[in-house]
């Protein structure tokens, strides 16, 4: 038996696979997300928190499945996680968590900088121009007052820490508009120390299997 941590709840996963334009079927405690248009079986992705109701279950679900991938929400402090038969290790990623009243404080934008939400079919886009030239870019959607954002574009330099805060109070205050107490982000390893800095904090680790 797994030693037992408190798993990280999957509420966010319909919003954040939507940011990466993706559909989401709740399966028992976990969710099967889709590619594409018509829910094609192949590359399905299998998401459940482990260990957990339902994940030996949906494991076994997924490797019946062509192509299949599995991703499993475990503590941050869980201990190495065993491949469930079928499938090998493929990535990991880690799970950020922030409250929106935490990161939705006033930035101080350089001179002539502008701050717009633009709502898209499955999110919304988020710029910040200078002299009307977009210079940084993220993406949020909330779903079932769970919210998802996402990091595509900041600059290198001085000002990027004050564009990372911007784009990160302005899909605060979107949350919060719309009943979203937290914000769940997905991040490369390497990369959550520096989101920790401002406010994050880590709420679990996505590892991702695929089918052999």
């Amino acid at each position: 038996m797994p030693e037992q941590h408190e798993i990280p709840t999957l509420g966010w996963v319909p919003a954040w696979a939507e940011l990466l334009g993706r559909s989401a079927d709740p399966a028992g405690a976990g969710f099967i997300l889709h590619d594409g248009p018509g829910n094609p079986a192949e590359g399905q992705e299998f998401v459940a928190g482990w260990p957990g109701p339902d994940s030996d279950e949906l494991a076994r679900t997924a490797a019946g499945s062509p192509g299949a991938r599995l991703s499993l929400i475990v503590a941050p402090s869980a201990a190495e996680v065993p491949s469930p038969p079928g499938f090998s290790p493929a990535a990991e990623k880690i799970l950020l968590s922030a409250t929106t009243a935490q990161l939705n404080t006033g930035i101080d934008l350089p001179e002539n900088s502008q701050v717009a939400l633009a709502p898209m079919d499955t999110y919304d886009a988020v710029e910040i121009t200078v002299f009307d030239h977009p210079v940084a870019r993220g993406r949020i959607q909330v779903r079932d007052e769970a919210a998802a954002v996402a990091i595509l574009e900041v600059p290198e330099g001085p000002d990027k820490e004050v564009f990372t805060r911007a784009l990160f109070a302005a899909m605060a205050e979107e949350a919060f508009l719309h009943g979203a107490a937290d914000l769940h982000m997905v991040v490369e390893p390497d990369a959550a120390g520096a989101f920790q800095e401002s406010g994050w904090t880590t709420a679990g680790r996505l590892l991702a299997f695929a089918s052999v």
